[in-house]
């Protein structure tokens, strides 16, 4: 089953590149592989900062 969706101008030109970029054959390849690329977890960022400092906690850290 196939059906037309409407998209402003800019959006076409956006997949028509991004459809160039990834060597797509149509726009439902597009479409997937951008739901694939918004449901992939982003890589941890536990460790990227080796050289911070751990957390220490002041004796007054609230304002009463």
């Amino acid at each position: 089953m196939s059906t037309t969706i409407q998209v402003k101008d800019d959006v076409q030109q956006m997949l028509d590149r991004l459809k160039k970029e990834i060597n797509a054959k149509s726009y439902d390849e597009v479409i997937r592989y951008l739901f694939k690329k918004a449901k992939r977890m982003d890589r941890s960022h536990f460790g990227s900062l080796p050289k911070l400092e751990s957390f220490q906690r002041e004796e007054i850290d609230r304002f009463d």
